[in-house]
């Protein structure tokens, strides 16, 4: 009886060098991946740790109306439940974090407020003819799609068309806005806006803020 229980624990020693072997096989590797990426001149390449967090679904979201054109047609006024993700990637800061999501949640739903319930009016579409009035907006494609909203229930964008990517594009610019006049977010490197029209269709919008931050022509 005794035998065999010398040769399970032959078995087991065995098992055991094997794993530590390969344990210290994988330390090693790291240390040496982690010396490479500190003195080797990867940071002279691009080489950098590199950290985000993403903010999405729950009540970050707007319902509003909108038709776009496209290839020569308009398409009828209809709305959308829209989603709205953002992701935030930057340096940690002195705390270890990238930002604080509940600052950033309740910047996204106070922009989303303003869009909630509207019309989403794209000012510069070269196929429309928009004429503000005192209290409504004309808006004219042709004889057969024209339309006139009173102006509480419009927002006007500056924008070619009311696609999901430009208005990813312009929530990505309002929410870089805000952090701006607050003065905070300095850490953050880049900033993309996800808008989605339904579960199947979203567009995103990435914002460089090294490049928004420099002053024009540097």
């Amino acid at each position: 009886m005794g035998a065999p229980a010398q040769g399970g624990n032959g078995i087991e020693r065995a098992g055991m060098e094997e794993v530590l072997h390969e344990t210290g096989h994988t330390r090693a590797m790291a240390a040496r991946t982690a010396r490479w990426l500190a003195a080797s001149g990867a940071a002279s390449v691009g080489a950098r740790m590199a950290w985000k967090i993403l903010i999405e679904r729950g009540n970050l979201g707007f319902s509003a109306a909108h038709f776009i054109t496209f290839e020569g047609t308009c398409e009828p006024l209809h709305g959308h439940n829209y989603g709205v993700r953002v992701e935030a990637a930057g340096d940690l800061t002195a705390d270890s974090y990238v930002f604080d999501f509940v600052v950033l949640k309740n910047i996204v739903r106070t922009l989303c407020k303003e869009w909630d319930h509207r019309f989403l009016l794209p000012l510069r579409n070269p196929h429309l003819s928009v004429a503000e009035q005192d209290t409504a907006w004309e808006i004219t494609y042709n004889a057969e799609a024209s339309y006139r909203l009173p102006k509480s229930s419009v927002v006007a964008l500056d924008v070619d068309n009311a696609t999901a990517e430009r208005l990813a594009e312009t929530l990505a610019s309002r929410i870089v806005g805000v952090l701006r006049e607050r003065g905070i977010g300095d850490s953050l490197r880049t900033l993309t806006v996800g808008i989605e029209e339904t579960e199947m269709q979203t567009a995103f919008y990435t914002l460089d803020l090294s490049l928004a931050a420099r002053p024009p022509g540097a």
